[in-house]
């Protein structure tokens, strides 16, 4: 018997001891909160399919921010970076799936451009699904304790910009400031065939400037106002670089609608010319610019994607974009003081919201009256 219990306290050891053995990892992997379980498996998933395709605005600045940035956090996944206009961008996507091509995963871009071209088109996936880290997910880092989101269903166009609009980009050596800052002193003769107007026909700068030239003025007064800039137009041009590049050379004196991320990496460049946030009159409004984030649906990477997509909403990705195009952005502990004051809201000021799915929303009397002014 006793030979017996002696064998018995020993394999009982030995179970106590293999315990002891495994129990410190499967504890340790217990431990593990949900959202890292879930990000591990999406990182590891990300790895393997090795890069993600992301569109975004132009500019050798931001791409350059948006690639190294996001290299340095995950040297195994490769980002492919294509810059372009918003607008132009969606209509290649659409291309592509029309001819059952799928090679887009995340757009940031506009949120007209989300609006109404990709909506529309049914290309995106719900964004708050595929947030994951907690310094995203966590509301308490973003304005306003929560998400700004641009479309109706608060789903699918993730706004991280907000700033105030620049109305106006002009050569110093032309215009004193005091000569254009009320709306109506853009329709003075003496700067007839001197303005250049951003098309407002495609998404973009120009879309939004006359949208709210429409809500402040009213369809009466809004219709008289398009056509009597209209006349003043020295030329309207979609090209957002080219037409700094004409201010800045003083072929024309007043760029109406300038794209604020086309201005801003411009700036940075060197280019020299000066700008008008708010006019004296009618204010300004805030806009999203490019900042505007967007899932692709059956896109190609999709874990690689969701790495993308956390990572440009942390504060790390939130600031390389700030400092890149010299965007305010939602979240609060990404500082401002690197950027020019005039983008920065006001506390106090009233703007006129620009970034909700009703104010993108032409009406179709709206829509009329610029094709006939404006089209081509």
């Amino acid at each position: 018997m006793k030979n017996a219990g002696t064998g018995i306290r020993s394999y009982l050891f030995l179970i106590v001891l293999c315990f002891v053995s495994v129990a410190p990892t499967s504890a340790f992997a217990q431990s593990k909160p949900d959202w890292q379980l879930k990000w591990d498996k999406v990182l590891s998933a990300a790895k393997k399919e090795g890069k993600a395709v992301v569109f975004g605005p132009p500019g050798e600045l931001i791409r350059q921010a948006i690639s190294e940035g996001f290299s340095k956090a995950f040297p195994n996944i490769t980002i492919e970076y294509s810059g372009g206009r918003g607008g132009e961008q969606a209509t290649k996507l659409k291309a592509e799936r029309d001819g059952g091509v799928y090679s887009v995963d995340v757009i940031l871009s506009g949120n007209q451009t989300g609006i109404t071209q990709l909506k529309p088109m049914g290309a995106l996936d719900p964004i708050e699904p595929a947030l994951i880290l907690p310094e995203v997910t966590d509301r308490k880092y973003w304005r306003g304790n929560a998400f700004e989101f641009s479309d109706k269903e608060r789903k699918y166009i993730l706004v991280f910009v907000k700033q105030v609009k620049t109305q106006l980009a002009y050569d110093p050596m032309q215009v004193k400031p005091d000569e254009i800052d009320e709306l109506y002193e853009l329709l003075d003769p003496k700067w007839k065939g001197k303005i250049v107007i951003n098309d407002p026909l495609p998404s973009g700068a120009g879309f939004v400037s006359f949208q709210w030239i429409w809500k402040v003025l009213g369809p009466d007064k809004a219709k008289d106002y398009y056509k009597r800039i209209r006349t003043q137009a020295g030329v309207v041009d979609r090209d957002q670089r080219r037409q700094l590049e004409w201010i800045a050379q003083g072929k024309y004196a007043i760029l109406v609608a300038p794209s604020d991320t086309a201005l801003q990496q411009l700036l940075q460049r060197g280019l020299k010319f000066d700008v008008l946030a708010e006019f004296k009159d009618y204010g300004s409004y805030t806009t999203a610019s490019s900042g505007a984030a967007m899932l692709i649906n059956k896109a190609p990477h999709p874990n690689a994607a969701t790495i993308f997509l956390n990572w440009v909403l942390s504060k790390e990705g939130q600031w390389a974009w700030s400092k890149a195009m010299n965007h305010a952005v939602q979240r609060l502990d990404v500082p401002t003081d690197h950027l020019p004051p005039y983008v920065v809201p006001k506390p106090g000021v009233k703007y006129w919201i620009s970034d909700s799915e009703e104010n993108v929303l032409r009406s179709s009397e709206e829509e009329r009256i610029l094709k006939e002014l404006f089209g081509r």
